[in-house]
């Protein structure tokens, strides 16, 4: 039978042992890019406007008595919100492309499949195709409406 003494001293050197254990264990990391929908990515963007509304009425009420620790605070939260804003419109633009990328890959996908099937005419193939074709041409018209392109036909390369 173990005095009180040692069985304290074992008690201590197991929790102490394990604590090692813990702290040394492999720590999953969490993924900095974590996919994010263009949905969840427009409300990002939506919140952030409204953080830069708050930040500009903060701004617009300052007065000639305010301090300029105030206008300070008020330019801070200013400029804090317009990096939060130009963050979230980067994420949006990157879902949005991702969104164009996947169903660009679904077509090509079905072409790939559909041209592998010697038998079928170019009708019933043309009829296979038409609704992933729809779905990518409709994801780059979004696209192209969402970054506001004015240029009809790409750039001539000089």
């Amino acid at each position: 039978m173990l005095c009180l003494p040692m069985r304290r001293s074992l008690a201590v050197a197991a929790a102490c042992l394990s604590l090692a254990l813990v702290a040394c264990s492999p720590v999953e990391k969490k993924k900095k890019n974590k996919v994010v929908t263009e949905q969840q990515a427009t409300v990002n963007v939506c919140d952030q406007l409204v953080k830069v509304g708050t930040a500009l009425e903060a701004s617009a009420a300052l007065t000639p008595t305010s301090t300029v620790g105030d206008a300070e605070a008020a330019g801070k939260q200013l400029r804090t919100a317009l990096k939060g804003l130009k963050q979230a419109e980067v994420t949006l633009e990157a879902a949005r492309v991702e969104a164009f990328q996947k169903q660009a890959q679904a077509f090509n996908k079905e072409l790939k499949k559909v041209s592998k099937e010697k038998q079928l005419t170019l009708e019933e193939a043309a009829k296979t195709l038409k609704p992933q074709a729809d779905s990518v041409i409709a994801a780059h018209k979004e696209l192209q409406a969402a970054v506001q392109c004015t240029n009809k036909a790409p750039a001539a390369a000089n």
